[in-house]
């Protein structure tokens, strides 16, 4: 009987209950979300910059350079991932200019060796008349 006066009394206890409980859901879900939204970029940005100082920069072996009047072309070997941002061009100021061009990121992919041509501007470069600290083996085994 204690049960029977107590849902008389108080009906609308239970869809109180679901709807206090959905709304907890969705704000638990709401905060999660904004904490995701606002952590996600800062952990990608770190975890790129993790996989980057793994690696040891490299001196890239040169299988060819072509300079033009506004650009200048390295070919270096890839196996199919390489890509221009996996390089810098690091320039010194001696007469005339050194410029050594580094490989950050390494290729792993599995493809066969082939050459890869890079193209970079002369302002990247730094000046249109320059030598090449670079090893350079003119004929790799591709």
């Amino acid at each position: 009987m204690l049960s029977r006066t107590l849902k008389s009394k108080f009906p609308a206890v239970l869809p109180l209950k679901k709807a206090l409980s959905r709304v907890a859901l969705g704000l638990a879900t709401l905060l999660f979300t904004a904490i995701f939204c606002v952590a996600a970029p800062t952990a990608l940005a770190s975890e790129i910059d993790d996989y980057i100082s793994q690696y040891q920069p490299v001196i890239e072996t040169l299988h060819g350079l072509e300079v033009t009047e506004k650009t200048v072309t390295i070919i270096v070997t890839s196996t199919g991932c390489t890509k221009k941002q996996d390089f810098i061009v690091v320039s010194d100021k001696s007469q005339p200019l050194t410029a050594t061009f580094i490989r950050l990121i390494p290729d792993f992919c599995r493809a066969a060796s082939r050459p890869y041509p890079i193209t970079f501007s002369l302002q990247e470069v730094g000046a249109a008349e320059f030598k090449v600290a670079n090893t350079v083996d003119p004929s790799p085994r591709f």
